[in-house]
């Protein structure tokens, strides 16, 4: 087979689309039949075709969770409300995951492996489970870490309580810390399960000690797991927080007629971290604000950086925020703040075409940071504000603003 040029893959493409046999193909134009498939996929079937994303103009072949959270800090049902009428997916990329059946879709463990292998598997699963956290999205409540919690909730119920807690400044210990257990439970006939409460009253808000378990309804599985856990822990104290009456300890409405309007962002139906996220969801940035920093920071990077070493510097202090803070900052500017072609006590001068140099960049958290490569000449390293007095002493007796700076 020979090498395939251009004129070749347009030829096989024109071929493609006429609806010509791949083994036809590949006789005209001298490639193998799975190149022509390849190609056919990539080129003809799925790369022709693209759906746009309505809020930065980006084409894709399907419009992802990941994408809208990274790029726009939306989700997806937060999409679909805002444009109800676009499309997530292209039309031969939907129509794939239609055809596509999993032959174990819909089916339980048991019709799967059987009876017996079935509870072995179930078994070792929640084994694994006695003494982890709570997994992070589990539950079926608006969730996510409150602003003015600071705390993870799985529900507008959870988050309240949270607030409560702080309103009355009593401690409290939240599902997803350490000092929150996971219980073994021996269920019916035997079978291993596990149960972690929600939330444990420290001070004695309701109880002291008391273990909290907050229902906006009640599962009857779950309402079995808390019988159990109160048989076979009898040395502790679990409380139902809840509206249902036939089921709390504490009755939910009784604690919303009491703080609602003593807790300015208490959550409801209107009002949650869902409806008004730019109250309640931690660095939330509205979409026009996104899409200005994406149009003006293309990586995070002003447009008007040109120079190449600056842009070396700039990424420097960029790949600091990320990999050790956590950071997405976006660059606003920086400046040369020092500079020097020899250290402190030394008469040794540096090559000139690296000079020892210190950088201010500021971003658009209004936060500032330092890169400099005081150690070694060609090697940068990004520091936080408050180590600026410490670096700028290395420059202090020797800087020269007529040096050049570096290369990069």
């Amino acid at each position: 087979m020979s090498r395939w040029t251009e004129s070749k893959k347009n030829r096989a493409i024109e071929m493609i689309k006429s609806g010509i046999k791949n083994n036809e193909i590949s006789k005209v134009v001298y490639m193998s039949e799975s190149s022509v498939s390849l190609l056919k996929y990539k080129s003809v079937l799925e790369y022709d075709e693209r759906i746009k994303c309505e809020i930065c103009g980006k084409q894709f072949k399907q419009i992802t969770q990941k994408h809208l959270r990274n790029k726009h800090n939306i989700d997806l049902d937060e999409y679909k409300i805002k444009f109800p009428s676009s499309e997530l997916s292209t039309k031969n990329r939907a129509g794939k995951y239609k055809s596509f059946k999993h032959p174990n879709k819909g089916k339980t463990y048991s019709e799967i492996y059987g009876n017996k292998e079935a509870e072995i598997k179930r078994n070792k699963i929640s084994k694994k489970q006695i003494g982890r956290p709570a997994p992070y999205l589990a539950g079926t409540g608006i969730t996510g870490t409150r602003r003015d919690t600071n705390t993870y909730a799985r529900s507008t119920y959870e988050a309240n309580l949270d607030r409560i807690f702080i309103f009355e400044n009593k401690k409290y210990i939240s599902e997803l810390s350490v000092e929150n257990e996971r219980f073994a439970l021996i269920g019916e006939d035997g079978v291993f399960l596990t149960y972690q409460p929600d939330r444990i009253d420290v001070n004695g808000l309701f109880e002291k000690g008391a273990y909290l378990e907050i229902k906006g309804y009640m599962y009857p599985q779950d309402w079995k797991k808390i019988q159990l856990f109160r048989e076979q822990y009898k040395d502790k104290r679990l409380l139902v927080i809840s509206s249902d009456e036939k089921y709390c300890d504490i009755n939910y409405s009784s604690l919303k007629a009491k703080y609602k309007n003593l807790i300015p962002l208490w959550e409801g139906e209107k009002q949650n971290y869902k409806t008004r996220p730019d109250l309640y969801k931690i660095g939330y940035q509205t979409p026009e604000h996104i899409k200005y920093l994406n149009d003006n920071y293309p990586n995070h990077i002003n447009l008007g950086i040109k120079d190449n070493h600056y842009l070396f510097i700039a990424n420097k202090c960029l790949l600091f925020n990320k990999t050790r803070l956590g950071k997405k900052p976006y660059v606003e500017g920086l400046k040369l703040v020092a500079i020097t072609d020899r250290r402190p006590t030394s008469s040794r001068k540096s090559s000139g075409v690296y000079n020892y140099e210190l950088w201010e960049i500021e971003t658009t958290d209004n936060e500032k940071f330092y890169v400099t490569n005081q150690d070694k000449t060609v090697t940068f390293y990004c520091y936080q504000q408050n180590e600026f007095f410490e670096l700028i002493k290395f420059f202090n007796d020797n800087c020269n603003h007529s040096l050049a700076h570096g290369r990069k």
